[in-house]
């Protein structure tokens, strides 16, 4: 069964301190994805185009899982967002202080 993941570049806003989105992202963000059984990762680029920039990646365990969850684009089930709890909605209103945007595509993985 191929993996999924979603990557998602990101630009910070203006005026905030990449450690402290790390901190937040780590502690707090990710542990949402943990919820639903996947794996996050916060890039930071050392080299290239983007360097100082931060990425995000969710490795999900099959797209089966990621349509069950999500089964569209900004579509969440009723299901997920039970599971992830009111807390949700604070972390993304969060998330949003610190990044502009969360332009997401997803990758299959190839067997």
């Amino acid at each position: 069964m191929a993996k999924i993941f979603g990557f998602t570049p990101l630009e910070l806003r203006s005026g905030v301190n990449g450690e402290d989105f790390e901190k937040f992202f780590n502690n707090e963000f990710a542990l949402f994805g943990h919820k639903l059984g996947w794996k996050a990762y916060v890039l930071k680029a050392d080299r290239g185009e983007r360097v100082g920039k931060y990425a995000v990646i969710w490795e999900l365990p099959s797209i089966e899982l990621r349509n069950r969850q999500i089964p569209g684009p900004d579509q969440i089930t009723e299901e997920v967002l039970q599971l992830l709890g009111p807390e949700w909605d604070e972390a993304n209103k969060k998330l949003d202080t610190f990044v502009v945007g969360w332009p997401s595509t997803d990758y299959v993985e190839m067997v």
